[in-house]
């Protein structure tokens, strides 16, 4: 499509057809094509292009016949300039991210190894785009308070997650059961879950950390910019490394999967019963048997439980009731 400026340009087909339509307003196509010494063809699709931008508009005379008029160059120059403004603040805003990396990774000779400190929150949060951003095939996430970003960038990240999921990179993300008090946060880890990423829950993540194909990590050792120590660790390969993808791996087999039912409103006493027995690994006839109801009715009751806590497992849903207080 054209761009506005194009129109600003006399020497361009474009310019010299809007000046024409600027001169003579609802002119018809032969005239124009005549006036511009090209083919009617060729006057149509410049046409076309200019009506695209809204530079121009098409209209039809008192006998039927299409004409064509120009915009106002005042409002097309106020357009254009809020268009480069935008693409300006775009520039400046992608500028400023790579420069706290930039910055990083040149600050010292210890920038250099396997293990990199980071003083600042905005290169911390640089670290957390661009491990998503360069991952190939996997992303770690351990999510917990207190958070780093703004409301801006949070939805930000949430936006670039949903993206590489897109793109065929696989999320597991370990947040800590306080997210069933925080709306948002829950809504996003949903969505994500729903375009095919899993998200489990542990009462109390050990730490933050985001883990790009188990090569690259970053690990968040605290919040506040106003210590002197790092905020946090750039890590590659290395034992350390190794150590932290194990424990990723042993705290994601404990967690229980995120529900989309959080809330024990409507749970009654046989529920509660049911949620207890399914804790000590108790079959549905045994279930049955020590609540004097049928196994059918079991059976029922517990694929409704397993449901809303997103538990795969009788044990593994007790467990994830215990932890929200369910029980």
């Amino acid at each position: 499509m054209t761009e506005l400026a194009d129109i600003f340009e006399p020497g361009s087909l474009h310019g010299r057809l809007y000046a024409l339509l600027v001169h003579h307003p609802r002119t018809r196509l032969p005239d124009i094509a005549d006036h511009l010494d090209v083919s009617e063809a060729q006057a149509r699709t410049a046409l076309d292009r200019l009506c695209d931008v809204q530079a121009a508009v098409r209209l039809t005379d008192s006998d039927g016949i299409p004409v064509w008029d120009a915009h106002a160059p005042e409002a097309l120059s106020e357009s254009e300039a809020r268009r480069r403004q935008q693409e300006i603040a775009t520039m400046h805003a992608a500028a400023a991210r790579l420069s706290q990396t930039f910055r990083s990774v040149r600050r010292s000779p210890r920038g250099s190894g396997a293990v990199v400190p980071v003083y600042e929150r905005l290169e911390m949060l640089a670290d957390f785009e661009e491990l998503q951003v360069g991952a190939r095939r996997t992303v770690k996430v351990i999510e917990r308070g207190p958070f780093l970003s703004d409301v801006e960038r949070e939805r930000r990240l949430f936006e670039l997650k949903q993206s590489r999921i897109g793109d065929g990179i696989r999320y597991r993300t370990l947040y800590q059961d306080t997210i069933y008090q925080d709306g948002e946060r829950l809504r996003h880890a949903l969505a994500t879950n729903a375009r095919g990423a899993s998200a489990r829950t542990l009462p109390e993540p050990p730490f933050k950390l985001i883990v790009a194909d188990d090569e690259r990590a970053s690990l968040v050792l605290h919040a506040d910019e106003r210590r002197s120590d790092p905020m946090g660790l750039r890590i590659t390969r290395s034992p350390g490394l190794d150590l932290l993808v194990k424990t990723f791996d042993v705290l994601w087999s404990l967690a229980a999967p995120i529900s989309v039912h959080p809330a024990a409103t409507d749970l009654d006493e046989r529920d509660r019963a049911i949620l207890t027995l399914m804790g000590l690994g108790a079959t549905d006839d045994t279930i049955a048997r020590r609540l004097g109801m049928s196994r059918r009715t079991v059976v029922r009751r517990t694929a409704r439980l397993l449901e809303r806590l997103g538990a795969s497992t009788r044990f593994q849903a007790g467990v994830q009731a215990i932890r929200r207080g369910w029980l």
